[in-house]
């Protein structure tokens, strides 16, 4: 009965806009709670999950300080807010001279807040060498940082369209990640001249 009468009160202070701290004497919310709590009849918003278009920032989440990210984001306020992983489509029409190299395209990404892995590739056009007919077309796409943004470079090195083709364009698909959610490692390795080695150490662990 005594818990009963409690949950009364508690939800009638909430209701009269009143701040009620549980383990707090200085609570900084309509209800501050320091400890754990077992509740149930009370909706929750999950980490990562979409905002309705009647929901407002009041349901945004984040995690703790430092970091301080949101994990939650609302397409209908922001349209461009970034989700913990984004996939990016981009169409890039090559230089009419070569036909099918993209030296340097600048996405215009925060590489110091993003990792960006171009996770699958198209070409629109055929390519060949006119130095020997069995060599193998092998395309070079990288994504890479550069200047505090991330770059694309693609190309059949050593080959090209036929010049009587349109010129190329490259459909390259980025899946981009806050660094909140992925690390990226970047680490040489060198075989000093033989076929097997190992690491020096984990990256991973």
């Amino acid at each position: 009965m005594t818990k009963v009468i409690s949950m009364i009160l508690l939800m009638g202070a909430l209701c009269m806009n009143a701040q009620v701290g549980i383990n707090t004497v200085t609570p900084e919310k309509e209800l501050s709670v320091n400890g754990t709590m077992k509740t149930s009849g009370i909706v929750f918003k999950k980490p990562m999950e979409k905002l309705g278009t009647n929901e407002n920032y009041t349901f945004i989440i984040k995690s703790p300080a430092p970091e301080n990210k949101i994990t939650a984001y609302n397409d209908s306020f922001v349209p461009n807010s970034p989700a913990p992983i984004n996939l990016i489509q981009y169409k890039i029409t090559c230089d009419p001279e070569d036909k099918d190299w993209v030296n340097q395209f600048d996405t215009k990404i925060n590489s110091n807040k993003f990792v960006v892995v171009i996770s699958s590739f198209g070409f629109t056009q055929p390519t060949r060498t006119y130095s020997a007919a069995w060599l193998t077309p092998v395309p070079q796409i990288f994504a890479y940082s550069q200047g505090g943004t991330w770059k694309l470079k693609a190309d059949y090195q050593g080959f090209a369209p036929d010049p009587s083709f349109p010129t190329g364009v490259w459909t390259l698909n980025l899946l981009v990640f806050d660094k909140s959610y992925a690390k990226d490692f970047n680490k040489t390795q060198n075989l000093n001249a033989s076929t097997t080695g190992a690491a020096s150490a984990p990256l991973i662990q």
